[in-house]
Order: C-alpha cells, then sequence, then structure tokens
C-alpha cells in the first residue's frame, strides 16, 4: 500500500523519534528535542508504564536517549496536543547489552543489574550495598 506525501508529512508530526532532553520524575515526563523540526523542545510528555495503579513500575528515559514519540493531534484541529513516550531506541551507538533473546535484565549506570537467562537463572549484582528485606526470607542453595 503506497502512502501519499500529504499522510507521510501528518504521520510525522504524530509519530516520531526524538532524543530526550529534560526529565520530569514528579511528574512521570520528559521533554524531547525534534532534530527533524530545528531542534524545536517538546511540551512534557508522559512515559508510557507497565502499570500505575496497585503494582506501579518507574521508568524514565535518560537525557540523551533517543525515544519513540506518539503526539495526539489537538482538539481544535491545529497543531498537536498530548504527547507520550511508548520507549527508548537501541542504536549502533547505544547497542543493546544482550544477545540472547531469551534473556531479561535491567542493567543501571552505576554497573548495578539483574539479569535472568531465561532458563531459571537469576543474576543481581549491586556495584554497593544490597538490602533483601521481608517478614521472613528464605534462602534455599
Amino acid at each position: 500500500m503506497d502512502i501519499d506525501e500529504k499522510t507521510k508529512k501528518a504521520l510525522g508530526n504524530l509519530i516520531f523519534t526524538a532524543v530526550v532532553c529534560e526529565q520530569n520524575a514528579v511528574n512521570g515526563t520528559v521533554k524531547v528535542t525534534r532534530e527533524d523540526k530545528g531542534n524545536k523542545v517538546s511540551n512534557d510528555m508522559f512515559v508510557l508504564q507497565r502499570g500505575t495503579k496497585a503494582t506501579k513500575d518507574f521508568w524514565i528515559p535518560a537525557v540523551g536517549d533517543e525515544v519513540l514519540c506518539i503526539q495526539a493531534p489537538n482538539f481544535s484541529g491545529k497543531g498537536t496536543g498530548d504527547g507520550f513516550i511508548v520507549g527508548a531506541i537501541y542504536s549502533s551507538v547505544d547497542a543493546p547489552v544482550e544477545t540472547d533473546p531469551k534473556a531479561r535484565s535491567v542493567h543501571f549506570a552505576d554497573g548495578s543489574y539483574v539479569r535472568s537467562d531465561g532458563a531459571g537463572n537469576m543474576e543481581i549484582h549491586a556495584a554497593g550495598h544490597l538490602e533483601i528485606t521481608g517478614a521472613t526470607i528464605d534462602i534455599n542453595y
């Protein structure tokens, strides 16, 4: 299916990649710089999370991260409305930290990480102090 130029332009204003230039962790938002728009800085854009009610997830992309953005059309029909960050994008500069598609991990800037190899093995590494708390703790080996 061929998309005409007018549609491509409209979609390019609504779905695009940009670089995070400012974080607001309190509101769960970031601002991004759009290189395709002369380095224009966006308004605050909400960062999509996996859970925000009883089970909460928290992630704010770092300044300098390339992210995929979706911007809703403005109700007035002119310009754009609220925007959302769908996620960060790996590149040749910022390559994936894992090469096994079964692995899941979170690697932090300080060198700490949590990693599962997808085969029942898990590793937790703290660059500093590691604290485990609970009503009861069982360590089986």
